[in-house]
């Protein structure tokens, strides 16, 4: 079916349940970044492939919303769909829920899956909607209606990671959480997030890209756990490992059947923002419920010390493959790679180191212009040509079973300008601030946004993205509740913590540049003006000091390069040959 074909097929069903709007979300039941085949609704019904992104079907109408990393992507992913492209994150932009309330009559009826909608972003429609008299009906899976080829869930089989490399058991995680259940006087806290259970249970799997998570949902009661998942995903060996610990399966669509068992009377926890508003709505008619904060959120981002060893090692690994896959394009430059085919070698070095299980996320593989667009996907068959000119950014990563990883680096593929250059140059001065700032207990990522920023606003630069994010572990790429960036968050960073460190600075028709570092939150010192916390730096690849202007960097700037270059060799050399050790060494030889 064309999306035309698709659009109207779908439209015939609006017109039998009687709806004006359809709303075709970008998300799945568990609110996930990145989705299985069966919950690409969107990307079915539109053709466009953006991680972000909410379709609004009319009757003569019909219109895609998504923010700025993706306005070039979608207008050439939606040509001749019939589907228009609504810009977010620009000024003046109207998001969908206010659009439909300006667009359709009061009495209008609009529909969706209520399984795919999180609960604030419901009661953010209903809230426009109900304004206007305009009807939200939910329980609405038109799509399934129509899309008759759709897949079915992943198959993959769980797998536990032991305590070993987790450093903690789930028996004691569950016991944290039933710590909180006794404060809140309540009887069950209900999941939905799938790295939250993943990192809850001890167990991974394959069923989302790039994240290594089980589709599943979990409950955890004073007595007793529950992993609700599809039962051919839980082999007996597993089932046993997850009872010994106090957790006991149950099929992934009994979830509302567990839940009408329930006492009345009972008193269950959830958090609202990732919960899936069918959940909710179920809950809502049946118990008491209390909505907080997931106590997993902070309790995994603050890695444990086995964990924090396992980034160390997947960082070396990353840098081997990093330093191959420079070494090797260096030398094939005038081949005529292109971006697509650059990004599958490094994919293809990566997954020679052990313990690699996948990406982490798609490559970010950008030559020239193109690196100028933040998330630009190189799409095969338009994708830039790389040439012995200019600068190249990959933003890249992986899943290692003792890891993830996360690192940036823009290299030149032959002779610079001098703009090039010092943009070069004072974006890596601004994340080495980062990463060198010490900070008072208490702070929050905003308050240091501005250290990474400083070296660039001092001659009128900027980038428009945030600063740094959290990083989970052998989990998602992208996890809260820390990050650097100028909007507030109110979460202090603290010991443990992993971040990315990654400042940019991007040239429409020019060129962009983003260096990225993943660093860990550290104690420094208790004096008495209180305790203090710095950073240290995780990542490991160097950068290309041919691209640097040595003259705009201080003697500290130098001393810390120098002092990094000399560890990426000293951890790296040992697993290259000798001719890419010989090359690394030019590579990371001091800088005066």
């Amino acid at each position: 079916m064309t999306i035309s074909e698709k659009l109207a097929a779908l439209r015939k069903i609006m017109d039998r349940e009687s709806l004006d709007a359809y709303i075709v979300s970008g998300t799945d039941p568990h609110n996930s970044e990145y989705l299985p085949s069966a919950w690409k609704q969107r990307e079915w019904i539109s053709g466009f492939t953006g991680s972000m992104g909410t379709v609004v079907v009319l009757k003569e109408d019909a219109g895609l919303w998504t923010d700025t990393r993706y306005f070039i992507q979608a207008e050439q992913q939606l040509k001749g769909s019939g589907i228009k492209l609504h810009k977010l994150r620009v000024p003046d932009a109207v998001d969908y829920p206010e659009w439909l309330a300006l667009n359709l009559p009061s009495g209008s009826r609009v529909g969706l899956d209520s399984f795919c909608i999180s609960v604030k972003e419901m009661q953010k429609l209903k809230s426009e909607l109900e304004a206007k008299e305009i009807k939200v009906l939910e329980n609405n899976d038109l799509i399934g209606d129509i899309w008759l080829d759709r897949p079915v869930l992943p198959e993959g089989k769980i797998f536990r990671v032991p305590t070993g490399t987790t450093g903690q058991s789930a028996k004691d995680k569950i016991s944290m959480v039933r710590k909180i259940l006794a404060e809140k006087k309540a009887d069950y806290f209900v999941f939905n997030a799938l790295d939250e259970i993943a990192w809850l249970y001890n167990i991974r799997c394959n069923d989302i890209e790039y994240n290594p998570v089980a589709i599943s949902y979990a409950i955890v009661g004073k007595e007793k756990a529950y992993l609700f998942i599809k039962r051919s995903k839980v082999s007996t060996e597993v089932t046993s490992l997850l009872q010994q610990e106090g957790i006991e399966i149950q099929d992934y669509h009994h979830l509302f059947l567990f839940l009408d068992n329930i006492e009345k009377n009972n008193r269950l926890c959830v958090d609202t923002d990732n919960l899936n508003y069918a959940v909710y709505h179920k809950m809502k008619s049946l118990c008491s419920v209390e909505e907080i904060t997931s106590p997993i959120i902070l309790a995994k981002s603050i890695k444990s010390e086995i964990e924090i060893e396992g980034f160390r090692q997947a960082c070396i690994k990353d840098s081997v493959a990093m330093t191959k896959f420079f070494y090797w394009l260096e030398s094939n430059i005038h081949n005529q790679l292109t971006e697509t085919e650059v990004s599958e070698k490094l994919t293809a070095f990566r997954a020679q180191n052990e313990g690699y299980i996948s990406n982490s996320f798609e490559n970010i593989s950008a030559y020239g212009v193109n690196a100028a667009l933040p998330h630009y996907s190189a799409i095969p068959g338009s994708d830039a040509v790389l040439q012995a000119r200019g600068l190249y950014l990959v933003d890249s990563g992986a899943q290692y079973t003792h890891g993830t990883t996360d690192i940036t680096r823009t290299i030149p593929l032959g002779e610079l300008t001098n703009l090039e250059k010092e943009d070069y140059t004072y974006v890596l001065k601004g994340m080495i601030a980062l990463g060198c700032s010490i900070f008072p207990q208490g702070t929050r990522g905003c308050n240091i946004d501005a250290i990474a920023r400083q070296p660039l606003w001092q001659t009128c630069r900027n980038f428009g993205h945030g600063t740094g994010h959290g990083i989970g572990f052998f989990l998602n790429v992208h996890e809260g509740p820390q990050s650097i960036r100028q909007e507030l968050k109110d979460q202090p960073l603290l010991p443990g913590m992993v971040t990315s460190d990654e400042p940019g600075i991007y040239r429409e028709g020019l060129h962009g540049i983003r260096h990225e570092n993943m660093i860990l939150c550290i104690p420094v010192c208790t004096n008495e003006f209180g305790v203090w916390y710095g950073f240290e730096t995780l990542t490991l690849c160097y950068f290309d000091t041919s691209a640097l202007l040595p003259e705009l960097l201080n003697q500290q700037e130098k001393d810390w390069l120098n002092a990094y270059h000399h560890t990426v060799f000293e951890k790296t050399a040992p697993f290259l040959t000798s001719e890419e050790s010989q090359w690394l060494a030019q590579k990371t030889s001091p800088i005066k």
